[in-house]
């Protein structure tokens, strides 16, 4: 072991990322910390009707095989990790062949599944066990879905693995998972870390339907000779359990200690505090905050967030202009349009809600609206509208995290594809009235798999050893006094009334949309 520590002369780790867009592998130098290469992918998904999304996983797996066989490293490779997106998964019969495509975490085909386990448990109860509120998200919501879909099909079930679980049997020929994708489908108890027997027995699941949870540093398995040959990778290596995509790109930041936020924006908002104990309570269960397992072993991570952040801003973009001459989307107009008003008109504004509320307002009723416009307002003012909102509900969350883990929070780390926009950034800077950090690491999510793949296979002997290796800068941005107070008053005076000011109205659209 000693010698694989330190024996980094040519030494590398592989760190492998299952999005929701894209797939991507870095290969990173175990001793400079420094990503040598990158490959990515277009992730795979099929639409078979309207609202539908869906992976199938033979395609997903010849896109990682692909993604993989393009990544080179010019010496030893010590250990994979895996980062993914954590509430797809599949079943599979005895022979771990799939029954059904992988319904994507996005896809609301399961509201009645969702709908039924709220009338079986009370939401602070089911939080009190899982750590999360009920969802179409969460894994047990589609085996249900599909159980009753397709009980021909469902009558071979044996497995059921999500995501990164297959991919790791594909690479490996072994089963297991880790604590954070394990509590991504709403049967996994936090206080015990085990499966919760319970709610097994409501799902009408036994444990050995279920792969074993370990520690997101675990080695699950070596890759297999089939598997070397379809991705490349040299046979018998090492392959680590890694975890969710957000909180592998939270180690990746830097964010490792108690009191760290990280706020990772890409589709969706994902707002992340590490703890060391888990965290419930009625009214956390109710404003939708979510506290369960992290990748490293002792830790618990406290999230809240915002289901379209990313892809909220796709959406206006398109909506407000289309493709421009070079068939881009052309968001570096409109930012440099939105920044005319900043920090001096107030409105128009957004409630971001294009996919109902995250936290802490937790209502799927509420929808998006654009609130102070005027004829005199052009797409420049209403694009930065929707920038401040992301701003405000990330201020809004980490008041509310500060509170319920007794953790004052000095500094947020950002990650993700928002930080490409500068005046985001800006504007979370003034309105948080805090220093914010965009640490330059590619791939962040990737690259957390890999120091956890360094972890896993001794390269390092510790969390703060391993991320003391990384060698990027951290771009610090800071907030300005006069935007400041000028954005205290716009959030407490405009923004956090809106969601209550339209309540009743979202509630009525929903019920003449569902014809009552």
């Amino acid at each position: 072991m000693d010698q694989l520590r330190y024996n980094w002369r040519m030494s590398f780790l592989i760190g492998l990322d299952i999005g929701t867009t894209s797939v991507k592998s870095v290969v990173l130098d175990a001793q400079s910390g420094r990503v040598v290469d990158i490959s990515s992918r277009e992730t795979p998904v099929e639409h078979p009707q309207q609202n539908w999304s869906q992976h199938d996983p033979e395609r997903l797996w010849q896109v990682i095989a692909g993604c993989l066989r393009s990544v080179k490293g010019r010496g030893e490779v010590l250990g994979l990790g895996v980062s993914s997106l954590a509430d797809s998964g599949l079943p599979l019969d005895a022979g771990m062949q799939p029954l059904y495509p992988m319904i994507a975490w996005y896809d609301r085909r399961s509201e009645s599944q969702a709908a039924w386990w709220e009338q079986q448990l009370s939401e602070a109860d089911l939080h009190a066990i899982t750590g999360q509120r009920v969802s179409t998200s969460f894994g047990v919501t589609k085996l249900m879905w599909i159980r009753e879909h397709f009980p021909q099909e469902m009558a071979r079930f044996s497995h059921w693995l999500s995501v990164p679980d297959y991919v790791l049997y594909r690479l490996t020929g072994e089963v297991a998972t880790d604590y954070s994708i394990a509590s991504r489908t709403l049967l996994f108890d936090q206080g015990r870390l085990t499966w919760s027997p319970n709610l097994l027995n409501l799902a009408h699941l036994e444990e050995k339907n279920l792969p074993v949870v370990r520690p997101g540093t675990t080695i699950v398995g070596q890759v297999t000779r089939k598997a070397a040959e379809e991705t490349g990778l040299p046979v018998g290596l090492p392959c680590v359990l890694g975890g969710q995509d957000h909180l592998c790109g939270l180690l990746a930041a830097g964010a490792y200690q108690p009191g760290r936020v990280v706020d990772s924006t890409g589709t969706a908002q994902a707002i992340l505090m590490l703890t060391q104990k888990f965290i419930s309570s009625p009214q956390i269960a109710r404003q939708t905050f979510a506290c369960y397992g992290h990748t490293l072993p002792g830790y618990y991570v406290f999230k809240g967030g915002l289901k379209a952040a990313g892809g909220g801003l796709e959406w206006l973009v398109r909506q407000l202009s289309g493709m421009n001459s070079n068939g881009k989307l052309p968001y570096a107009e409109l930012e440099a349009a939105a920044r005319q008003g900043v920090g001096r008109k107030a409105g128009p504004l957004w409630l971001p809600h294009l996919n109902g509320a995250g936290s802490p307002e937790a209502d799927r009723r509420s929808r998006a609206a654009l609130v102070g416009a005027l004829q005199e307002h052009e797409a420049g003012d209403i694009f930065r509208g929707f920038l401040e909102a992301l701003a405000f509900a990330l201020r809004n969350n980490i008041e509310l995290m500060q509170h319920y883990t007794h953790q004052q929070v000095d500094e947020v780390t950002l990650i993700g594809g928002g930080v490409r926009f500068g005046l985001l950034t800006e504007l979370k800077a003034d309105v948080l009235n805090k220093p914010v950090a965009v640490p330059e690491v590619p791939e962040a999510s990737a690259v957390g798999a890999a120091l956890l793949a360094g972890l896993g296979s001794g390269a390092y002997a510790s969390p703060e050893e391993a991320f003391k290796v990384l060698r990027y800068q951290r771009k610090m941005v800071l907030p300005d006094a006069r935007r400041a107070a000028w954005y205290d008053r716009y959030f407490k005076e405009v923004y956090q009334p809106l969601f209550s000011a339209l309540l009743e109205t979202n509630v009525a659209l929903e019920r003449l949309n569902k014809g009552g």
